[in-house]
């Protein structure tokens, strides 16, 4: 009977962690709903027409994907949910009538300049005391690294898992920061998902976005299938796979931060690599980006979790601050590494947001867009260039060594003190 009983109760246990998880899967990919849309009426007359349209054109929708779903009255703007403008609104954001009669806008991030206002909390001569950074560090690793297909295995030097890389990376930050004064959230402090999901739960639900959405899987989804066959029942196990370890952990992130912590600044960390490195191939040089939040391309648009997420960054006004910590943590970079920037520019998805500094461009990234407030990515150095490929295998390590042929410090620590000596530099007004 005793067994009996343990098998019920296991079993019910089992159901409602199952009932759980589809009620969970669900929120977090769920479309905005009404009542999510109408909250952005808070930014009511934050903002004239005339800077909504410029940051529009400027920085978030330079190629006007946004355009047919809004519709412009005099003193406002309509956000419907389908371009032929049926049913009602979904939003009616009202304009200032002029830059004299703009409203504050309801922030719950401060400026480098706001920030350096306020005093410094009593009895603590700390640079950076009281700023609140979250530290996001992208991908997974570990055993999930091939599955979300940051994994490669480079002939003749090893195998690099950029989720092991960024977390390394992402608990040195952590620790120099606090040092500083700073209050951090580190999001993830091992190489697991904070998503406590299977890929199996997610075969009904990769299955439907297949049908009809595959365009909104991430890229690596057509890395990983680019040579199989379309009707190849693989492709629903890497869906599922990539839904997870891409698109769900992502927003489970966000969410979890914007339950437990309120940044200032949140700093996704990441390694970038050429083209050529998904094959294990090489590349000769090394280049530097750094990522704010924008371009969206037309196709993207076409989601609406994607539209709304582009208006409550707008709204935010998110673009200042992410442009000077980025560009203030690109310049540290610049004068350690040398390394010239990526050559981005404006491109069919990429849009530079401050005139004459090629390092900052604004990228419509997941990390950076479901995140809230200003988030700044960082992509320094190229994994595949074979001096930077020895630094990353020799792991972190104190004081110096002689690794591929200079005596160096670690190419971790070298990450992270470049990160804080920018959030120095743009935080650096007298307190």
């Amino acid at each position: 009977m005793a067994l009996v009983i343990l098998a019920v109760t296991e079993l019910r246990a089992s159901e409602a962690s199952s009932n759980s998880h589809d009620s969970l899967i669900a929120e977090l990919l769920r479309d905005p709903q009404l009542a999510d849309w109408k909250a952005l009426s808070r930014f009511d007359e934050t903002l004239t027409g005339h800077e909504f349209e410029t940051r529009l054109d400027n920085v978030f929708d330079p190629k006007h994907g946004l355009q047919p779903y809004l519709h412009y009255g005099g003193d406002s703007v309509a956000v419907y949910l389908n371009a032929e403008h049926k049913g009602n609104p979904v939003l009616v954001l009202r304009f200032a009538a002029s830059d004299a009669l703009v409203r504050p806008r309801p922030s719950t991030f401060r400026s480098p300049a706001e920030f350096c206002r306020q005093p410094a909390p009593a009895g603590r001569n700390l640079p950076l005391a009281g700023l609140r950074v979250v530290i996001e560090p992208a991908d997974i690793g570990g055993r999930w690294a091939e599955m979300e297909d940051r994994s490669v295995d480079f002939h003749g030097y090893g195998r690099i898992n950029e989720g092991d890389l960024n977390l390394v990376v992402g608990r040195l930050l952590r620790d120099k920061l606090t040092q500083c004064g700073a209050t951090v959230f580190l999001v993830r402090d091992r190489a697991e998902p904070v998503l406590p999901i299977k890929p199996d739960e997610l075969l009904g639900p990769a299955e439907q976005i297949l049908r009809t959405q595959p365009l909104s899987l991430p890229e690596s989804f057509r890395h990983r299938t680019a040579h199989m066959q379309v009707d190849n029942p693989a492709q629903l196990r890497i869906a599922a796979e990539l839904l997870l370890t891409k698109t769900l952990e992502t927003r489970a992130r966000a969410a979890l931060v914007r339950r437990s912590f309120t940044p200032d600044v949140t700093i996704v960390i990441q390694h970038d690599a050429t083209p050529d490195s998904t094959e294990g191939g090489f590349v000769s040089i090394n280049r530097n980006i750094f990522f704010v939040h924008g371009a969206y391309t037309p196709s993207e648009l076409s989601e609406p979790e994607q539209r709304f997420r582009l208006l409550t960054k707008l709204l935010e006004d998110t673009t200042p601050v992410e442009a000077i910590v980025a560009a203030a943590i690109a310049a540290r970079f610049k004068a350690v590494t040398g390394f010239p920037s990526v050559l981005y520019g404006d491109s069919a998805n990429t849009r530079l947001v401050l005139p004459g500094n090629p390092y900052v461009v604004a990228r419509n990234l997941e990390f950076n867009r479901e995140h809230d407030g200003p988030v700044v990515v960082t992509e320094p150095y190229f994994m595949n260039q074979p001096e930077t490929l020895a630094r990353l295998l020799a792991g972190d390590y104190p004081g110096k060594r002689v690794v591929a042929g200079k005596l160096r410090i670690s190419i971790y620590q070298e990450y992270a003190d470049c990160v804080v000596a920018g959030l120095l530099d743009a935080y650096k007004l007298p307190r």
